[in-house]
């Protein structure tokens, strides 16, 4: 679609906008720090639809029209009259802003696309300059999570494509973050492969910069040959797969934490401490959806079955759903792409309506994200 981008500086953080390139097409912009992300998006995507700029993407501001998808809370999207600049989270989580007083700054992005009533909160606690934050809000919901509401995934085809055996077992989801998980990975990695592989099968998605830990454990594979362990860490992986196929998960501060709710399927939280991390209020604490796993003192195997077993966890899984997300419809990318089309034709750069003859077999519009 004419005069739509994505900025962004890891393959990862794209997967949050994926849905939307896939329906709308445009245009990825990244910079040369990034080159092996640029050459993953140019490999895969091709050349026309891939552009590398200069660092500090200078030239945007003469050259830019339309809309562009900003997937990093910061400035480096300079601000410019002929575009708009959207904030997509790649991620709801627990985590604050990367910044060194934590707070973001509302006037670097013209919108805001928002999971629900969760991120809300963390806008206006983690910002400056909330005077003008209803204007700027477009209420989308979660959209990578689209496929679990409309059940238009494959279980038996991602089991295929990852060669995963289920071998009769329950199939548990490891998913720690790194700096913001307090090391985590390398706290419970020793312990889960010893206590659970007899029972269980388990996949560890690690966060790609999480690099050393990541080296110590494949290597640790590669040597031992550990059979129902499955430890797949590549950016292009999409962490959307394991959600599908999990039964329970296991995770700590990371935003796959809130991706993997909206399952309702059981969940258990290693016990870690991080300063770059809030609590928030009791209605959008996901960490009050499962039982809390000291790996110093507990037992993971009892852990997990009272994640299974008992039914408090949930019904706080369900308040938490219904209170966090805007909408749990499965229609989280049409918002998007309708809100994308109407913006880009206020902006005169489209025809409102030929573009949703050309485009309208892939979304449908919906008028409710204002």
């Amino acid at each position: 679609m004419k005069g739509l981008y994505y900025y962004t500086q890891k393959v990862y953080q794209f997967s949050q906008s994926r849905a939307i390139f896939d329906k709308l097409d445009g245009k990825i912009i990244t910079i040369p720090k990034f080159l092996i992300t640029f050459l993953f998006f140019l490999l895969k995507h091709g050349p026309f639809r891939v552009k590398i700029m200069n660092n500090k993407l200078t030239k945007l501001p003469h050259k830019g029209r339309g809309i562009i998808l900003g997937h990093m809370a910061d400035n480096s999207l300079p601000a410019g009259k002929l575009y708009d600049r959207v904030f997509v989270y790649h991620g709801t989580s627990d985590k604050t802003f990367k910044m060194p007083d934590k707070k973001l700054d509302l006037n670097w992005f013209e919108f805001y696309f928002l999971t629900g009533p969760k991120d809300l909160y963390k806008l206006k606690t983690y910002s400056h300059n909330c005077k003008n934050l209803e204007k700027k809000i477009v209420k989308i919901g979660m959209f990578r999570s689209d496929p679990l509401f409309n059940n238009s995934y494959n279980r038996e085809e991602v089991l295929k494509r990852y060669r995963i055996k289920e071998a009769g077992k329950k199939i548990i989801l490891y998913a720690p973050t790194w700096y913001w998980g307090g090391g985590t990975l390398g706290k419970c990695f020793d312990i889960f492969t010893k206590e659970l592989l007899d029972r269980y099968i388990l996949i560890i998605r690690p966060h790609y910069n999480d690099r050393k830990n990541i080296r110590n454990i494949i290597e640790w594979q590669r040597e031992q040959k550990k059979e129902h362990l499955y430890i797949f860490h590549k950016q292009h992986m999409d962490i959307m797969d394991f959600i599908y196929i999990a039964d329970i998960m296991i995770g700590d501060n990371s935003a796959v934490n809130y991706d993997f709710a909206l399952t309702r399927r059981p969940m258990v939280f290693v016990k870690t401490d991080n300063k770059d991390c809030y609590t928030p209020p009791e209605q959008f604490n996901v960490k009050l959806c499962g039982p809390l796993y000291d790996p110093e003192k507990d037992s993971i195997i009892e852990k997990i079955e009272h994640a299974f077993n008992n039914e408090v966890w949930r019904k706080r899984m369900e308040r938490l759903v219904k209170e966090s997300f805007y909408f749990n419809d499965g229609h989280a990318v049409d918002r998007a792409c309708s809100f994308i089309v109407d913006r880009l034709a206020e902006r005169g750069l489209i025809d409102r309506e030929k573009a949703l003859k050309k485009y309208g077999k892939y979304f449908t519009y919906r008028s409710d994200y204002k």
